[in-house]
Formats: C-alpha cells, structure tokens, sequence
C-alpha cells in the first residue's frame, strides 16, 4: 500500500506554533479562572471566549441633608439667656426702699452688689430672684449701679449684669426738740457706743432668710399723733443739726398697747441707753423693726407673731420727753422709712 505524502511543514511555522503554545500556557490558569478560556479540540485545545463587559459599580444613593446637630444633642452648654433686671422703684429716695427682681430661667440663686452691700436673691421656685433693698440717709446722691449675679441649682455661675440707677434727695424738715437737762444726760458719747454696739450684734447678725410679711406693715398704735416724721434733721435745745431721725415717733398715753406690725419672730428684747426699754422682730429677708421707749414688754426672745399682736406697752424710757413710741425699720441694717411699707407691699409679685 502507497502511503500519501505528508504535508511539508515549514520552520517559520512550527516556531510560530510552539510560540503561541507557550504564550496560551502561561495565560491558561488565570483566563481559565475568570473562565475566558476552553478547551477547542481545532486549535490546540484552548479557545479565548470574549472579553467580557464590565458591571459598572453602583451608583451611591445621593446623600439626604439632615440637620446641624444642636448643643443638647452634642453636649455643648447652651450659653444661658441673660436675666430681665427691674427695680422699684427705678430710683432710690435717701431713707427709702426699692425692691430688686431678677427674672431668669434656671435661676436658683444669687446676689446683688449695691448701696455698699452685697445682698442675697430670694428664690420663688419659677426663675424669679428678688430681695429688698434700703438706701441710707446718708448714701451719696447721684448714678449708682447694682451688679447681680445669678447660678443653678447646682450653685454653677450663669451670669452677672449691672443695673445702673440713682440715689436722689428726699426732702425732710427739721425737728426742734426741747428737753430738759435730766433728758439730755443719757445722750453721753459712752450710751452711744453701748447702744450702737447692741444694734450691730442683736439687730444686724439675726435675719431669717425667708419673709413673713404677706402684704402692707400696720402702723403699731391704733390712735395716735405722729410728733416726728422719719429722717428730719434734730436740733436739741436750739443747738446745731447733728443728726437726722432713725424712725417715727407716734405719742399716746402711757401703757397703750403696741401691735407687731407684721409677723415675724422676736429677735431681742432689752433696755438700750437712748431707746430705752426695746423689741426688734425679725420678718425675714433682712428686714427688722425696733419698738422702743416701752414701759412693759409682753414677748420673750425667739416667740412667733403675728401681725397685729400686742408686744408692749407704751411708755417713755431712755431719751423720751415723754410717752410715745419710736418705730424704726432696718433693711440689712439701713435705716429706711417704715411709713413707706403702710402704704404698699414689698413682695416680689
């Protein structure tokens, strides 16, 4: 049997063969894993498949806007709202009373720096801080300020403002008085330093914090002739003007009887040089008023009144030309006119 003739193969060709084989080689376990790649019995027993398309990556959603975080979300102090300051009235009379309110959420506490004191702030419970304050005889005429600070609950500063305001002159005469030699030997500059040092201990260091008066004071005596007003000038025996009257005198028969003129507790009761024999109630928030010249007292020290209980007896001890009785009303140890709070209540609303 004749056996054809077998093709001639060139050597160009079978190096360009041997070459594809090795380049499919080398290419084969990764195209295969992508699977790019078969086995093709007409073509040395690898095929490339296609190149395939690309999945584009998904398209991130647009973001949404939300709202910028506030500070009680991210914890940051929400600085406070400043306080609403007031006083009443806006100026202060020489001898006189206003009262401080201070309007503040969050307030719990705090004070006021003013006339020469620093005063504390009496909480209501809703933000509200108020106190009473007095202006002395002899406080300086002319622009003023008041400086009140303010904390929480948790004693934490929230704020401090100034308030300005003016102290401004009330006119007041002068009261010639005539007393006779045996009168006037109490008026020594030693009854002078005992009583003054009885006032500051027994009178000044004493308040309760809280206010008992729940509206207008009563004038202590039920009738009665007002024979020196608050805050006149007092020449003695045609002598010069050396000083100006702490209180009211208000003259009726001996052992008339003194009512408290709000409710409060007593404070202290005694003889002093010049006022002769006393009491001070104590109605809270500072404020304290002195009966004196008595003949009889009828409370003993730390007793509750009421408004209108008799506490004494008129008389006319110590410096007294006769029977009658010295009201006087302190704020934090000022002197201020107590018929000022007969005719209207320093409350805070």
């Amino acid at each position: 049997m004749e056996h054809a003739p077998r093709p001639r193969i060139s050597r160009r060709t079978v190096l360009r063969r041997a070459l594809r084989a090795s380049a499919m080689a080398a290419l084969a376990a990764p195209l295969a894993a992508c699977g790019l790649i078969e086995d093709d019995p007409t073509d040395g027993g690898l095929s490339i498949l296609g190149t395939a398309t690309p999945t584009p990556s998904p398209t991130p959603e647009t973001p949404v806007p939300t709202d910028s975080p506030d500070a009680s979300v991210t914890g940051t102090p929400v600085p406070p709202q400043p306080p609403e300051v007031t006083l009443d009235p806006p100026d202060v009379g020489q001898g006189e009373t206003a009262i401080l309110r201070v309007k503040q959420e969050g307030a719990a506490s705090g004070s006021a720096r003013m006339l020469g004191q620093r005063i504390p702030l009496l909480a209501t419970g809703d933000g509200l801080l108020w106190c009473v304050v007095g202006a002395g005889l002899l406080e300086p005429l002319g622009p003023a300020t008041a400086t009140i600070d303010t904390r929480d609950d948790a004693g934490r500063a929230l704020s401090e403002v100034e308030l300005p305001f003016n102290v401004v002159v009330v006119d007041r005469p002068v009261d010639y008085l005539t007393a006779s030699p045996e009168v006037t030997a109490v008026l020594t500059p030693e009854a002078a330093e005992i009583e003054a040092a009885l006032r500051t201990y027994e009178q000044f260091n004493l308040f309760q914090a809280l206010p008992r008066w729940n509206g207008e004071l009563r004038i202590p005596v039920d009738k009665f002739i007002q024979t020196t007003a608050f805050g006149q000038g007092r020449s003695i025996n045609g002598g010069p003007v050396t000083g100006q009257h702490s209180g009211v005198d208000l003259a009726a028969d001996a052992g008339t009887p003194i009512h408290a003129a709000a409710a409060g507790r007593v404070a202290w009761t005694g003889a002093m040089p010049i006022r002769g024999n006393s009491v001070l109630l104590d109605h809270g928030a500072g404020v304290v008023t002195g009966y004196h010249h008595l003949l009889e007292i009828d409370v003993t020290p730390g007793q509750i009144v009421d408004a209108g209980d008799v506490i004494a007896k008129m008389g006319s001890t110590g410096f007294s030309t006769g029977p009658h009785l010295h009201w006087e009303m302190t704020i934090y140890g000022v002197n201020v006119d107590p018929m000022t709070w007969t005719k209207r209540a320093f409350l805070p609303e």
